[in-house]
Formats: structure tokens, C-alpha cells, sequence
């Protein structure tokens, strides 16, 4: 074998390790989400460890933040002290942990590297030899401690068991918190009820992948959790390296609220260390503004009815994807420690579930178009036929595609042919109804409208607006040259025996949504720039079959 084949095999084998380790970790974090008991936690924690290091020597060690020591919460063995425990002192074996990296207690020659605190405190029972700290962002939450394993310590071992035990260190966090809130239930009544709704909130956000919908629940959530009037949701603009506002709550204007939500106006952007949310997107950590009146680091602008602020990262993997902004308690009061804590939980448990929404959003868009991949616009196809069937009413489909498109490529190039596409997207998105319509990218050059709950002639109607708006499309291909484009239509309804595949194979049949051979028996009636009816699986008659582009 080459050495570029070899190579080409090294790095086939390195992303397929790195695919699996990923969805590793997404599995462990759906395993690790809802547990709320801290024992049922740290024993599923102990037991992914296991399986990954062959160790059977294995503890878990929380912070008492209070007291400032480790404690013994866990362990595989049975003969440790359950008072076994160790202070958390500033020195080389702290700051090893709050760095979050997996790393070894002992030597080449198996003495401890930290032989004081080890003999001292008795931690030589552990019998470990590799340490994991639990860290969410530098904030220590515990340690898990490894024994000899029958598995090797490569590196990209020690980093795969450095991420389980972050995204462990999320789940911990919220148990602990629940566990302290519990153990005092007389006095922190209302903290229980709050850290309950954290626990709905998971499992909320476990369940909804479109990021726009995930915004809008985590936003309001953390507005009830806090009792707070307003909010916003930013997300970290990579392309600009600025905060973008995507979701708003409580505005006084409930028009302005509406527009800003469907992205049709674009508020203000901060960069790093600009106003509040910028330092916070730079520090990494919380920052609460009791009175803005008083503080300079408040930029007012157009936020005159901000009283007080809670402005909480959005943190992953060490890095801030985000910042969750609350506004004005309801009370009148400013903003709590115990406010703080609760969010900052609710912000772990929505930045891993923001993360998981755009990668899940990645896979199912196309990256030119930014329309539906045909995977899952079939997908979606599938389920309103399921619908349809069931509550009705009917259920429509338009398969388009763009008439010549091979000679725009083979004159023009396929950077115009790309941008002759995005542009056609765009028109696509226009025409289509918000959270009801699919459009998806079906071919090269064709495209899949699904439009619920409308019969054949409303989805002709559809289909000639969009005819007719990218027939009015010009196409810059040059400083001093622009192209103009047209577009087939195919529309056919859903009739009461047809799966979805046969609705589709209708239309290809009958020529919609290809540029091949055009089959005879309709070669002198189907043109292109046209919209198409198809109904009783063949064309229908002239009147009601072919509509001119003047016709509609």
C-alpha cells in the first residue's frame, strides 16, 4: 500500500474513533440526565469509568464547599473509611484539578507525586493512580480517582475520560444542589420547587432539537425559575466573534418582541468585554448588576426598564457559546445567590442541549442552500402523510427544478450555479409558512415543497407565486453581467391510497422535477417555466393541467 493510502487509512481511522467517542459521550449524557439522587449518579458515573479503564479500585470524591474538604460520596471498594476525606488547599495538587485534565498521582516508579497530602489524609487507601477532576468551567465540584486497569493510557484515552467526567460534573451539580435543597425543605421551600423545575427543564430540552424552539424554552424557563419580568437568549456569532440577540421575552411591545424572535429585526451586537453580556461572553462566569442606575458598566441604550440584571454563560467544553440575560424580578427585589446558582445549573444543563441542537441542525441542513437535506425532508414528508391520514385535512406536494440548470454551470461556472441556488433557497424560505411548511434541497438542482393542509389547487397557487418570483430573480455572475433563471413546478395532492414515494414517483414519471428525456406522450404539453397539476396519477386534462405562467 502508498504511503498516501496508508495515510489516507490513518486518518479514516482517527475520525472513525473520534465519531464514536462522540456519540459515546452524547449517550452517557442522555445516561447521566434526570438522575437527581447523587449515590445513583456517582455509581453510574463509577461504572462508565470501569468499563472504560478495566479499574476496579474507583471513588468518587465530592466538594464541601462550606467546609472546604473532599469527602468520600462512592467507591467500588469496600474497605475505605467512609470518613475518608481530604482539605481543598491551594497548591499544585488544586490546581490540577481546577485545570480539568485527567492526570496521574504517581510516579514511573508508583510513589506519589503528592506524598504529603496523600500520607497525611490516608488517600494511599484509594489506591489510584489516575485522578479526573469533576470541573464545570474552573469551579471544582469533586474527583474521580482510577486504580491500576487492564487498559492502556493513551492520550486520547485520558481525554475521552476527561470529557465524561465534564459532562458527568453537570449532572453532579445539579444533584448536589438538589440534595442540599432537599435537606433543608423547611427553609427553602420555594428553592425546592425552583431546582424540581431545573429537573422538568432537562428533561424538556432532552426532547427538542430545533434550536429556535429550544431557545424559547430555555428563555422562558429561566424567567420562571428566577421570577423574572425579561429576558434575552444571545448566541455567539462564530463568523463575527459577537453576541447576537435570537430570542427576547417581555418587551413592552409585543409586535417588536414578535419580529425580533422570527429574525426579522436584528438588535444590537456585542463583542467581547462590550456592556455586560460581552464580559461575561469574555470572563466565562456569572455577572449580576443589582442596580443599574449605579453601575457604569451598564450600557443603558434603548433598555431604560432594566432595573436589575443576571447575566449567566452559556459554557461548553470551556468555551462560552452564549450568555442568558434576565431582567427585574417580579418582586422588585434584585437578584438572589440562590437566582444565580439556579441558572447557572439551568445554563449547563441548555448549553450542552444548544450544542447538540446545531449539531443535529448541521446534519439535517444543506450547507449551500440552507434548506432541508432529502433525508429528512422525505422524513418530514413521512409524517404529515401520517397526519394527514389521521386528522386531515389534505396534504400537497411541489417538486420543482431549475430549467437548464447544466448550462448556467457549463457557461457561467459552478460558482454562479451556486449562487443561482442560494438565491432560489431564499425565495423558497419567503414563500413558504413559518413553521408549517418543509423545503428541502431533493437533487442537484431540484427541490421538495411539502404543504400541509391544503388541497391541490392552493398548493398550485403557492407553487405559481414562487414561479413567478424567481422568474424575477436576477443572478449577479459578474461585475458587469447578470443571470436570469425559471424554475419547473410539479403539484400533486395526496390521494387516499398513495404513500408518500408513490406521490413523488407520480411526478418523476410524468417528467416533473427532472431535466431527462421528457417521456412522448407528453413531450408537446409539458414546457418548462410552467406549473404542472398531476392528479389520478396522470396529468390532468389541458384545462386544469398545464397552467401557463400568465395564467395564475
Amino acid at each position: 500500500m502508498t504511503a498516501i493510502g496508508t495515510d489516507s487509512l490513518r486518518r479514516t481511522a482517527e475520525l472513525d474513533r473520534r465519531l464514536f467517542e462522540l456519540e459515546s459521550l452524547l449517550k452517557a449524557g442522555e445516561a447521566l440526565q434526570g438522575v437527581l439522587d447523587v449515590g445513583e449518579l456517582c455509581a453510574l458515573v463509577l461504572s462508565m469509568v470501569r468499563e472504560r479503564t478495566g479499574s476496579s479500585e474507583l471513588t468518587v470524591l465530592l466538594l464541601d464547599e462550606e467546609a472546604e474538604m473532599f469527602r468520600l460520596e462512592s467507591s467500588s471498594m469496600d474497605d475505605l473509611p467512609s470518613g475518608l476525606s481530604f482539605p481543598a488547599e491551594r497548591g499544585i495538587l488544586w490546581s490540577r484539578l481546577r485545570a480539568g485534565q485527567a492526570f496521574s498521582v504517581v510516579d514511573l516508579e508508583g510513589r506519589p507525586r503528592f506524598a504529603d497530602v496523600f500520607s497525611t489524609h490516608g488517600l494511599g487507601q484509594l489506591r489510584s493512580t489516575l485522578w479526573l477532576p469533576l470541573v464545570i468551567s474552573d469551579r471544582v465540584v469533586g474527583v474521580v480517582t482510577v486504580g491500576e486497569g487492564d487498559a492502556p493510557r493513551e492520550d486520547a484515552e485520558l481525554e475521552f475520560l476527561s470529557r465524561l467526567v465534564k459532562t458527568a460534573a453537570v449532572s453532579l451539580n445539579t444533584a448536589l444542589l438538589y440534595r442540599s435543597i432537599e435537606s433543608a425543605r423547611g427553609q427553602l421551600r420555594g428553592s425546592l420547587h425552583k431546582l424540581s423545575l431545573l429537573f422538568d427543564i432537562t428533561r424538556a430540552l432532552s426532547a427538542v432539537s430545533d434550536l429556535t424552539q429550544l431557545l424559547k424554552i430555555i428563555l422562558s424557563r429561566a424567567l420562571e425559575a428566577a421570577g423574572a419580568e425579561r429576558g434575552s437568549m444571545m448566541l455567539l456569532d462564530e463568523a463575527s466573534g459577537e453576541l447576537a440577540v435570537k430570542v427576547v421575552f417581555g418587551l413592552p411591545d409585543a409586535e417588536t418582541q414578535r419580529q425580533i424572535n422570527e429574525g426579522l429585526i436584528q438588535c444590537q451586537r456585542f463583542s467581547r468585554g462590550e456592556g455586560i453580556a460581552g464580559k461575561v461572553l469574555e470572563a466565562g462566569r456569572s455577572i449580576r448588576v443589582d442596580d443599574t442606575e449605579q453601575d457604569r458598566g451598564f450600557e443603558r441604550g434603548s433598555s431604560d426598564h432594566v432595573r436589575s440584571l443576571l447575566c449567566v454563560p452559556l459554557n461548553v467544553d470551556d468555551e462560552t457559546i452564549g450568555v442568558i440575560n434576565i431582567s427585574n424580578k417580579s418582586d422588585g427585589q434584585p437578584f438572589a445567590d440562590e437566582d444565580e446558582e439556579i441558572l447557572e445549573a439551568l445554563a449547563d444543563q441548555a448549553a450542552v442541549a444548544i450544542a447538540r441542537a446545531r449539531l443535529y441542525e448541521a446534519a439535517i441542513t444543506d450547507g449551500l442552500t440552507g434548506l432541508h437535506v432529502r433525508r429528512f425532508t422525505l422524513h418530514r414528508l413521512r409524517q404529515e402523510v401520517k397526519r394527514s391520514r389521521r386528522y386531515g385535512p389534505g396534504l400537497s406536494i411541489i417538486l420543482c427544478d431549475i430549467d437548464h440548470f447544466k448550462s448556467v454551470n457549463d457557461n457561467y461556472g459552478h460558482p454562479a450555479g451556486d449562487r443561482v441556488l442560494e438565491m432560489i433557497a431564499e425565495s423558497i424560505r419567503a414563500a413558504l409558512r413559518v413553521d408549517v411548511d418543509i423545503a428541502g434541497r431533493f437533487g442537484g438542482e431540484e427541490f421538495l415543497i411539502v404543504v400541509p393542509q391544503t388541497n391541490l389547487e392552493g398548493a398550485a397557487e403557492c407553487a405559481e407565486r414562487l414561479r413567478a418570483a424567481v422568474e424575477e430573480l436576477t443572478v449577479p455572475v459578474s461585475e458587469d453581467r447578470a443571470l436570469q433563471v425559471t424554475m419547473s413546478f410539479g403539484v400533486a395532492q395526496l390521494g387516499a391510497e398513495e404513500t408518500e414515494s408513490e406521490l413523488i414517483s407520480i411526478m418523476e414519471r410524468n417528467g416533473i422535477g427532472t431535466d431527462a428525456s421528457i417521456p412522448t406522450h407528453i413531450e408537446n404539453i409539458l414546457k418548462r417555466n410552467y406549473v404542472t397539476l398531476i392528479s389520478g396519477r396522470r396529468l390532468k386534462p389541458s384545462k386544469l393541467g398545464i397552467v401557463l405562467a400568465q395564467g395564475y
